[in-house]
């Protein structure tokens, strides 16, 4: 399986005092997903061919436009933790590097000891998926970007993000970001390319299993599927709690008719966090607490659906006109726990390697 080797791993801290962070102690690691819709960078990528989102574009996207939707996420991301912000934040549409910098430098997320892994990837709009942590509860160990490759002649795609760390000093936790292709173009059009998306991840997971049967793993995304699809049942073999397989939904942990984003008159579950069994299992260090599995529907990323009746979410743009809204998705998330380990026995920290490809570790 190829793999590309240069990724950013960023460190921007504020030396200026700041909001009080949770410790290993406090017991809980929050894990957040949430697609941010278009997040772009106002300035005009010569790498990037879509121009819509500049401030010349269709979009009129400027800098002030671009700080105000910052502004929201690091309110929703904060607020998904409430006094304990979330210690990994998987992200998908983020343009490139600096938008993301600017999430942590520029709201203060940095000052709350986040960092971020992202890989530029060959979507042709640009959009790629990032994993936000905090470095005080999360030692990255290696991150690679995983391509999925689509036939030639076909839009490529998101590469999935791969990131194996240690939690709170406990235990090893590999984390699977993912953004399978979208439904743009019908919905059987466009099924083959998920199932390739699919096929990738369950080879990824695979190698993960292959070395650890027990290992514990996270995969989060914006699957652009319903938990009932046959891609997670038959392609990833997902099960439920208390099923001999090697990944879980946690889809019946929500409300009846719970969804991360609504078509027309309908919310659909695209927005996901599966696990491994492992993470359920009592002789195991890393657990989930079953019952913090939570959609985030806080009232301000909502707005009433004037059409379809309800509410729906508040996005940046209805149709062209500019509302200073958040996404069209809603994040989901879920809480882990972890019973000390011996340090001594843990795994070294994510270094430089030969193959050239770059990482940080505090």
């Amino acid at each position: 399986m190829a793999i590309r080797c240069s990724f950013w791993v960023v460190l921007l801290y504020f030396f200026c005092p700041g909001p009080a962070a949770a410790s290993p102690e406090d017991g809980r690691f929050g894990v957040v997903f949430y697609n941010v819709e278009n997040l772009f960078d106002y300035r005009v990528d010569s790498l990037n061919p879509d121009r819509e989102f500049t401030p010349d574009g269709l979009r009129r996207w400027n800098h002030g436009r671009m700080m105000d939707k910052l502004r929201g996420l690091q309110r929703v991301i904060l607020q998904t933790g409430a006094w304990n912000p979330p210690a990994l934040v998987g992200l998908c549409e983020v343009e490139n590097s600096r938008v993301l910098q600017l999430l942590l430098y520029e709201t203060g997320l940095a000052n709350l000891h986040y960092r971020f892994v992202h890989f530029d990837s060959p979507d042709s709009r640009g959009m790629d998926v990032a994993l936000l942590y905090r470095v005080d509860r999360f030692k990255v160990l290696h991150a690679e970007a995983i391509p999925v490759e689509m036939d030639e002649g076909e839009r490529p795609t998101r590469d999935l993000l791969y990131v194996q760390g240690v939690v709170d000093a406990c235990d090893t936790l590999h984390v699977v970001v993912a953004h399978w292709p979208s439904r743009y173009g019908g919905t059987a059009a466009t099924h083959k390319k998920r199932e390739k998306a699919a096929h990738v991840t369950r080879m990824l997971v695979d190698q993960v299993m292959a070395k650890d049967m027990d290992a514990p793993l996270i995969l989060m995304g914006d699957f652009n599927e319903t938990p009932e699809s046959p891609l997670f049942s038959d392609v990833l073999g997902v099960g439920q709690p208390g099923s001999e397989v090697g990944l879980l939904s946690l889809a019946d942990r929500l409300p009846p008719g719970s969804g991360s984003l609504k078509y027309r008159y309908t919310w659909q579950l695209f927005d996901q966090i599966l696990i491994s069994a492992a993470l359920v299992q009592e002789q195991t260090l890393l657990q989930v607490d079953l019952s913090t599995v939570r959609l985030f529907d806080f009232d301000f990323l909502l707005e009433k659906d004037l059409q379809y009746g309800g509410l729906k979410p508040l996005r940046s743009y209805r149709g062209m006109r500019y509302q200073g809204g958040f996404s069209d998705h809603l994040p989901v998330g879920l809480e882990l726990f972890c019973r000390p380990l011996n340090k001594d026995v843990l795994p070294q920290p994510f270094e430089e390697t030969e193959s050239g490809c770059l990482g940080h570790i505090e």
